[in-house]
C-alpha cells in the first residue's frame, strides 16, 4: 500500500476544504486524520511547536490510517510538508511516483489569517505587528515569526519540490482560483490525479472559516491543546460540532493594519518576483 498524492501546503490556503471535498470522491481515499505529519515528524519534534501535534512516527501506524480497499487512490494533507526542507526527498523515497498538490495564497493575507487562527485558539496573545517586527520577548517568539512570516516565503519551498519531483508531478494552485472558481479548480485537480472529474461534490460547506470565541474563558480553555485532543477522541463528531457552535460565534474578520501590510509586502516582494518567474505566473497582485 502506498499513498499516491500529497497536499503539501501552504497552511491557511484552503487545504482543509480540499481535503474534505476529496473525501467525497468515490475513487479516492483520504487519510483518516487530516494531518498525520508522518514525513515531517523529525522536524516537528525537534522544534517542539506550540500546536500540541502528535505526528505519526512509524510506517506501520501510518499505513493503518488507510483501509486495505483496492482500486482507490490514496491521499493525505499535511501542510507542514511544504516548509521543512527534508520532506520532499522523504516522500520521493517513499513513493517516487507520488503527485504533489500545493495551494499558494497571497503570503500577506496568509500570515494574518494564520495569526487569527492561533489567536482564536488561545495559542498567541501578542500583537501581530510586534511579532512580525520581532519586538516581543516570548519563548515562542521565533516560532511565531516562522509560522506567520517564514512559512510564506514560498520560492525556495516550491523550487525544492520541483527539483525533487519535476514539474509534471506538481500541481500549483492559486488560492484565489480555488476560492472563486471552485468547481473548475476541483475539475483540474481531478484531471491531475487521473480520477473522474464529473463526480458531483458538495461545495456548499466551508471549512476553517473565521470564528471568534464567545468570551475570554472559552479562549483560555481552548488554549490547552492536549485537552482538546483528548476530548476530540472521546466525544462523538456530531457533538463536537455542536459544542463548537456553542463556544464560537461567526464574526467579521479583523482587518490587517496598513502598516503591517506595507511591511509584509516589502518583506515578500523579492520572493514573490522570484516565484512568479519560477512558475511563469503573474503574481503581481500580491505586492500591490
Amino acid at each position: 500500500m502506498k499513498v499516491n498524492f500529497f497536499i503539501a501546503g501552504a497552511p491557511k490556503s484552503g487545504t482543509t476544504s480540499l481535503y474534505q471535498y476529496l473525501c467525497q470522491h468515490k475513487e479516492i481515499e483520504m487519510c483518516s486524520i487530516k494531518e498525520p505529519d508522518f514525513f515531517s515528524y523529525t522536524a516537528l519534534k525537534k522544534e517542539q511547536t506550540y500546536y500540541g501535534n502528535d505526528p505519526i512516527q512509524n510506517l506501520e501506524k501510518y499505513n493503518k490510517l488507510f483501509s486495505n480497499k483496492k482500486d482507490l487512490l490514496r491521499g493525505e494533507a499535511s501542510v507542514s510538508y511544504l516548509f521543512y526542507d527534508d520532506v520532499a526527498k522523504k516522500i520521493k523515497k517513499y513513493n517516487e511516483k507520488a503527485k504533489i498538490i500545493i495551494i499558494l495564497r497571497n503570503p500577506v493575507d496568509r500570515a494574518f489569517s494564520h495569526y487569527l487562527m492561533d489567536y482564536r485558539l488561545g495559542l498567541v496573545s501578542e500583537n501581530f505587528e510586534d511579532i512580525i517586527n520581532k519586538r516581543i520577548n516570548h519563548k515562542n517568539a521565533l516560532l511565531y515569526y516562522q509560522q506567520y512570516v517564514s512559512v510564506g516565503e514560498y520560492y525556495h519551498q516550491v523550487e525544492r519540490y520541483i527539483k525533487v519531483f519535476g514539474p509534471e508531478k506538481l500541481l500549483i494552485i492559486n488560492y484565489e482560483d480555488f476560492k472563486n472558481n471552485l468547481a473548475d479548480t476541483f475539475e483540474k485537480i481531478c484531471l491531475f490525479l487521473n480520477v473522474s472529474h464529473t463526480f458531483k461534490v458538495d461545495f456548499t460547506k466551508s471549512y476553517n472559516s473565521y470564528k471568534r470565541p464567545r468570551n475570554k474563558i472559552v479562549r483560555w480553555v481552548y488554549s490547552f491543546t492536549r485537552l482538546r485532543k483528548i476530548l476530540s477522541q472521546i466525544i462523538p463528531k456530531i457533538a463536537i460540532n455542536y459544542i463548537i457552535k456553542m463556544l464560537f460565534t461567526e464574526s467579521k474578520k479583523p482587518k490587517l493594519s496598513s502598516d503591517a501590510r506595507k511591511f509584509l509586502i516589502s518583506h515578500y516582494k523579492d520572493d514573490i518576483i522570484n516565484l512568479s518567474k519560477l512558475l511563469n505566473q503573474d503574481l503581481s497582485s500580491w505586492i500591490k
